[in-house]
């Protein structure tokens, strides 16, 4: 008997995160207890979840194109499939719509290093470390600090640029 079949997971929400929060919360609901309990993941589930996530936000941004957070959540779900070069245009929209959001520029970062582009993902990385700081979230600042020291080792040529 399966008293409870959902792990007890905790979130840190800031305004930053919540829309991963969204998402992560809908695709944990979408899994079945039974492959969630018995440790499998139904992958066709999981990227069936992610399809449906695209064509909501797609429908979203049709109606309100100034939702920089659908963008954002669109490349999220981008992500999730494996598709870093829509990934990326998602991201960008959404950083035309707030070019001041950290998250944004990491998330970006984090993209164009799945895609090999070494110089793009650390100045988006480096964008997102001088947002961090001047909002002074330290815990931020070191998690960019140690992605730009795997970016430099990953991409020796560009170490000191900006």
């Amino acid at each position: 008997m399966i008293q409870d079949c959902k792990p007890h997971i905790l979130f840190d929400i800031t305004s930053e995160n919540k829309g991963v929060f969204f998402i992560l919360l809908g695709l944990f609901l979408s899994w079945g207890c039974p492959s969630v309990y018995g440790g499998e993941t139904d992958f066709q589930t999981y990227r069936k979840t992610a399809q449906q996530e695209i064509f909501r936000q797609k429908a979203i941004i049709q109606q309100d194109p100034m939702d920089f957070q659908s963008y954002f959540e669109l490349g999220l779900a981008y992500l999730t499939l494996g598709k870093h070069k829509e990934e990326v245009q998602a991201y960008k929209e959404a950083l035309s719509l707030n070019p001041k959001s950290a998250l944004i520029h990491y998330n970006l970062s984090i993209a164009y290093d799945h895609l090999k582009e070494g110089e793009k993902a650390i100045h988006h990385m480096q964008m997102a470390q001088h947002l961090y700081t001047q909002k002074r979230n330290h815990r931020k600042i070191r998690s960019t600090q140690r992605q730009l020291k795997r970016y430099f080792l990953s991409y020796p040529g560009f170490g000191g640029q900006k």
